[in-house]
C-alpha cells in the first residue's frame, strides 16, 4: 500500500436509502422525463454511463425488482439489484453516493484490493439494522463497482430517535466509543478516515470533534452538491492533559454503563478546583427521585477516546486485593493439567488475583494459551488435549486496570 493511502473507512449510516428514496420509488415513472435541474441532470449522466438512460425497459425492470424486494424486506436480493445501478445515482443513498465520491476524487484508491475494510456504524433501530445489512451485502459483493475487501456492520446501542435522553446519554457516547475503538484497532491517521455523511446531524459534530482531537480525517458529502469535502483542521487543539493528569477518574467514568450519584462521583474526583470546574461540562447529569446522577457525556467521551487513541500503550495498576478466595472448578470435564495450571496462575499473583473459577469452554478452535479481557472480565485460556477457560477476579475497576492485569499475566506466561 502506498504511503498515506486510506485502507480503512469508518462510515456513519443513516436512513436516506429507505426514506425518502426507496419509500417513494415509483419504477414506472422514475427517470422518464428529461432532467430540469442540476441533481436530475447528474442522475441522467450516471444512468447514461451504464447505458441505462437509453434502455428504459432494462432500467424499469431493475427498479421494479428493487421495489419488490424492499416491500418484501428481502434485503440481500435488494443489495444485488442496487449493484446494477451506478453508485453515484441519488437513489442509492448517502453512504453509497459519498463513498463513490471518495473513490472518484481519489481519496480512496481505485483498486478495490487497497480498500481493505469498511466499518458501518448503524443506528439502534430496525431501519438502521436493515440498511446496515443491505450495505454490507452491497459492498462485499465482488461485482460492486465500489467494492471493499471486508465490511463490518456495528449497531451503536442507544443511537435512536424515539427517546431523546437515551440518544443523548447512551447513543452519542457509544458512537464516540466505537470511533475510538475502531481507530485504535485498525490504523493511524495515514491509513484510516471517517465518512460522516450518513446519520443524525449530531453524529457529524462528534465525528468531526473526534477527528480534530486525533488528527483522523473526516469527510462529508451534502446531497445537494456533487462534491465530497474534507473538514479543515481548525487552528486550535483539545487540551488532553486534564485526562492524562487524572487518568483513574476518567477511566472509571468512561466505563460503559457507569452512572454515579453525586456523592459517589465526588469520592473518586481529584481534589483540584481547576479540574472540578473544567470537568462538569464533560458530564451528563440527571435527577431521579431527588438524587442527582452523573455520567460521562459524548463530549467527555471525545476527550477520553482521543487520549486513548494517542496513547495506545497506556495502562493503570489496579488496587491490591484485600482477600483471597481460592480456585473453583464447577464444570466436570477439563483439559489435562487445567486445574494445576489455574492454581499456578493464582499462586503467581497473590496481590492482584482474589479468585479463579472455570467457565464454559465453547469455541474450541479459538482457544490458545493466553490471557485477555472481554467486556469487563479478565479471562485465561489454556490448551492441552483440548481447551479450557477460566475467569480471574481482581480489583480492576476499569479497562486500563484490566489491561494492566492482562499485560502482566501474558508477560508471566511468556517466561514459563
Amino acid at each position: 500500500m502506498p504511503n498515506n493511502e486510506i485502507d480503512t473507512l469508518i462510515c456513519t449510516v443513516g436512513t436516506s436509502l429507505f426514506f425518502p428514496n426507496l419509500n417513494l420509488l415509483k419504477p414506472e415513472f422514475q427517470y422518464q422525463n428529461e432532467p430540469h435541474d442540476i441533481l436530475s441532470k447528474a442522475d441522467k449522466s450516471a444512468l447514461e454511463r451504464l447505458n441505462l438512460w437509453s434502455d428504459k425497459t432494462k432500467l424499469e425492470g431493475i427498479l421494479k425488482n428493487i421495489k419488490k424486494f424492499y416491500d418484501e424486506k428481502n434485503f440481500s436480493h435488494l443489495a444485488g439489484q442496487l449493484i446494477l445501478l451506478p453508485p453515484e445515482l441519488r437513489l442509492c443513498g448517502a453512504e453509497i453516493n459519498s463513498i463513490e465520491g471518495m473513490i472518484r476524487k481519489k481519496i480512496l484508491s481505485n483498486d478495490s484490493r487497497s480498500r481493505e475494510r469498511l466499518i458501518l456504524l448503524v443506528s439502534d433501530t430496525d431501519d438502521g439494522k436493515a440498511i446496515g445489512s443491505i450495505l454490507k451485502s452491497y459492498f462485499e459483493n465482488t461485482k460492486c463497482q465500489i467494492h471493499f475487501e471486508t465490511c463490518e456492520c456495528i449497531v451503536v446501542t442507544g443511537l435512536q430517535d424515539e427517546k431523546p435522553l437515551i440518544f443523548q446519554k447512551e447513543g452519542l457516547p457509544n458512537l464516540v466509543r466505537h470511533l475510538g475503538n475502531q481507530f485504535r484497532k485498525w490504523g493511524s491517521t495515514d491509513s484510516i478516515a471517517i465518512n460522516a455523511t450518513g446519520g443524525y446531524k449530531a453524529q457529524i459534530a462528534f465525528a468531526v470533534a473526534f477527528g480534530q482531537a486525533t488528527k483522523c480525517p473526516v469527510f462529508y458529502k451534502h446531497e445537494k452538491f456533487d462534491q465530497i469535502i474534507k473538514f479543515p483542521r481548525v487552528p486550535f487543539t483539545i487540551d488532553l492533559s486534564m485526562v492524562g493528569n487524572y487518568l483513574k477518574f476518567w477511566a472509571d467514568m468512561a466505563e460503559e454503563g457507569v452512572i454515579l450519584k453525586e456523592e459517589e462521583m465526588k469520592k473518586i474526583m481529584p481534589y483540584d478546583s481547576d479540574f472540578q470546574e473544567a470537568i462538569y461540562p464533560m458530564l451528563e447529569s440527571e435527577e431521579i427521585d431527588g438524587v442527582t446522577y452523573f455520567s460521562l457525556s459524548a463530549l467527555g467521551m471525545v476527550y477520553w477516546e482521543a487520549y486513548l487513541s494517542l496513547n495506545h500503550n497506556i495502562s493503570l495498576m489496579p488496587a491490591k486485593i484485600k482477600q483471597r478466595k481460592g480456585c473453583h472448578f464447577p464444570q466436570h470435564h477439563y483439559p489435562d493439567g487445567f486445574n494445576k495450571y489455574v492454581q499456578k496462575v493464582y499462586d503467581a499473583f497473590p496481590e492482584f488475583i482474589s479468585e479463579c473459577h472455570s467457565i464454559e469452554h465453547y469455541g474450541q478452535g479459538g482457544i490458545k494459551n493466553r490471557f485477555l479481557f472481554k467486556e469487563k472480565s479478565v479471562i485465561g485460556e489454556y490448551k492441552s488435549n483440548f481447551g479450557g477457560r477460566f475467569e480471574l477476579m481482581t480489583a480492576a475497576s476499569n479497562e486500563l486496570e484490566r489491561k494492566w492485569i492482562v499485560n502482566h499475566l501474558n508477560n508471566w506466561l511468556e517466561k514459563q
